[in-house]
């Protein structure tokens, strides 16, 4: 069986119902993108893993059955006490553009890394890691993580390289979450070295390191030792790239979109479900804009799992 872990940052979600009433869930990049790979693969062959840290409030009980029901592993998801789940509220326009309002700044996930007050519980928590076929992490967790817990998570992904495990990033730039661009560019530049497929979009890498274009970010991160970029590009045609192949896959056309939350993390947990099962990466794109372009026609990030696209 394939173990796959997703290490990130969880919080409640806030869409509006109308202007005055909202709808309660519970999402985050990863968590999204662990969801979806769940709904998505066999369980028999696939067991996929959620890290984190939550509170231990009502509401992280609530994330945790509920993490539980759709079948995840929550047994590395450590509890806090005196800690609450970030929380965030998503408003969207007229064409489904949505804006986040965050309060995360004393989130349990945070503190994930400052949980543990001894050597050994933190090399517990690496043996357990160490122990994965694939890891899957995002901007996001890096930019909330202090400098002390950034160390220990490129350290975890160097033994996990090492280990052979292939770590899989979306870089996710939130400008929001960082104290300059600066920061932001140099801490995920240390990352890339231990990538082995990466997740941009465009408009971020673009915002960050000035890509003229899809192939120009593709040859930066193929040239950092990446074997498979993915660059998502919103409505337009999604580019891939690996060492021996290049190609566009058009995304599919959506007449009314609801909201795009989600768009991302779903695209990314079906291309790799696809990849995971075998299929080759045009394939495996072609599930990503499936998922997605279902997801952008429902509010919130994570869809009704009655509402699944078909994709085999």
């Amino acid at each position: 069986m394939k173990q796959i872990a997703a290490i990130g940052e969880a919080m409640l979600e806030l869409s509006h119902q109308s202007d005055a009433s909202l709808a309660l869930s519970f999402a985050g990049d990863t968590l999204n993108f662990a969801i979806y790979l769940r709904r998505l693969l066999p369980t028999k062959s696939f067991n996929i893993h959620y890290v984190t840290a939550v509170g231990d409030d009502i509401y992280s009980s609530s994330m945790l059955t509920h993490w539980q029901q759709e079948g995840l592993n929550t047994d590395m998801v450590y509890r806090l006490k005196n800690k609450l789940p970030g929380l965030y509220l998503i408003h969207t326009n007229a064409v489904g553009e949505r804006t986040f309002y965050f309060y995360r700044e004393n989130s349990a996930a945070r503190e994930f890394f400052n949980t543990f007050n001894t050597e050994s519980a933190i090399d517990l928590l690496s043996q357990r890691l160490l122990t994965m076929d694939y890891l899957y992490l995002s901007g996001i967790v890096l930019a909330i993580l202090n400098p002390q817990s950034r160390e220990y998570l490129w350290k975890l992904l160097e033994q996990s390289k090492k280990k052979g495990v292939q770590i899989i990033f979306d870089t996710n730039y939130r400008a929001s979450l960082w104290s300059n661009a600066e920061l932001a560019r140099q801490t995920i530049e240390r990352t890339l070295p231990w990538v082995d497929i990466a997740f941009p979009t465009l408009l971020d890498e673009q915002a960050l390191f000035g890509d003229m274009n899809a192939a120009a970010c593709a040859q930066r991160l193929l040239e950092k030792g990446i074997t498979e970029v993915i660059i998502k590009c919103g409505a337009a045609p999604a580019f891939i790239a690996t060492i021996s192949q290049q190609m566009s896959v058009p995304a599919h056309v959506v007449e009314k979109v609801v909201d795009t939350t989600g768009a991302g993390d779903s695209f990314n947990a079906a291309y790799m479900a696809a990849r995971l099962l075998g299929r080759e990466p045009e394939e495996a794109a072609q599930w990503g804009h499936s998922l997605a372009a279902t997801v952008i026609t429902h509010p919130g990030a994570i869809i009704p799992a009655a509402m699944m696209p078909h994709l085999f």
